[in-house]
């Protein structure tokens, strides 16, 4: 069957190459000349320099001043992560927190006016009309730490293209880090990423993902994968993936394939209003789990596999929108037509949570 969660390895290389380190010293990225955002000096906290740092561009500003709008608070004391939350709320136009990416005619900004987010602003992830094909054209926020399992959770509205249902754009809400080395011997590069992505042709079934290597000059891999139809309640898929072939490697079952069924929301749609997504990452497993407006929570996936396919390298967490011409929906083969006018995504608040 076709791999639910198929890029080609052109854009999955892309990807790579463009995706923000989160040790980047500090720089403003450019959109048209205006500067974007601030990201202060960080170490990496791997003793490693990172391979696929985002370049400052030609007009990129050295300086700026901002007002941090991150808010942190005591962790609920019957959570498995135990750490100090960070929150940022993007009630204002630039973040301690994260670092703004605008690509290719796309815009990210904060302290948007919304009547539906908690605090009536948002963050909003615009791509143009006509965007062009791949994340390098993506609009997108990435976090200022890098982290080693913990708790994720974005307040998202995904991008809405119902006018124009042919539309190919991924809603993404993941965390990555890749420092171009092999540190576990497999022959394959290391590739820490846990993803929560969304086709806008497909607003109401959720693509899920896990990473543990990837292999750039060959475009082999190491993830499982879990495809939820949300409003019919079904789960279309669980496998191992080794490659962008399409073919499942092997379908999974037990811990690795929990929970069997998955209940329904009734008319799901992620492009209609906010839900929480959230990542919760430890040594031992990935939960994937969403929260709607009214306060229902559905597990999506539980994934308690082996520890070769569990992430163990750092990370950051990042919120993007991107074009694709070459991954179609769920049974929407025709969907991976280039924008015929501007699409959205609306980020309420971002919350990371470390463990002890």
């Amino acid at each position: 069957m076709k791999h639910p969660n198929r890029r080609s390895p052109k854009n999955i290389r892309r990807r790579r190459i463009y995706l923000v380190s989160a040790s980047l010293t500090t720089l403003v990225i450019a959109a048209g000349g205006t500067a974007m955002a601030v990201q202060p000096n960080r170490d990496s906290g791997d003793g490693h320099s990172r391979k696929h740092q985002q370049k400052p561009t030609a007009t990129a500003t050295a300086t700026a001043t901002a007002t941090a709008t991150a808010t942190t608070s005591a962790a609920d004391g019957n959570s498995a992560f135990q750490g100090t939350p960070s929150t940022e709320n993007w009630a204002d136009n630039v973040s301690s927190l994260y670092t703004k990416y605008a690509r290719g005619g796309s815009s990210v900004t904060g302290a948007v006016a919304d009547d539906e987010a908690s605090d009536g602003k948002a963050l909003n992830l615009t791509i143009p009309a006509g965007a062009g094909a791949s994340p390098s054209n993506a609009a997108e926020v990435a976090s200022n730490q890098e982290f080693t399992y913990g708790s994720f959770t974005s307040r998202v509205k995904t991008a809405d293209c119902s006018d124009q249902p042919n539309t190919g754009a991924v809603t993404g809400i993941f965390t990555y880090g890749n420092d171009g080395t092999d540190h576990d011997g497999d022959g394959l590069t290391d590739n820490s990423e846990i993803d929560i992505e969304v086709l806008c042709a497909r607003p109401d079934v959720l693509n899920l993902t896990i990473y543990t290597d990837y292999e750039d000059s060959t475009a082999k891999s190491q993830r499982v994968s879990r495809l939820v139809d949300l409003a019919a309640g079904k789960v279309l898929s669980t496998c191992y993936y080794t490659d962008f072939s399409g073919e499942c490697t092997e379908k999974l079952s037990g811990d690795e394939a929990s929970p069997s069924t998955v209940a329904a929301i009734d008319g799901f749609d992620s492009s209609q209003s906010y839900n929480d997504y959230t990542i919760d990452w430890t040594e031992d497993g990935v939960a994937f789990k969403l929260t709607t407006d009214a306060g229902k929570e559905v597990t999506l996936w539980d994934y308690q596999g082996p520890a070769e396919r569990i992430p163990s390298r750092p990370a950051g967490y990042l919120v993007n929108l991107w074009h694709t011409s070459d991954w179609a929906a769920e049974a929407r083969p025709d969907s991976t037509e280039a924008p015929t006018s501007p699409l959205t995504v609306s980020v309420d608040s971002s919350t990371t949570t470390t463990l002890n």
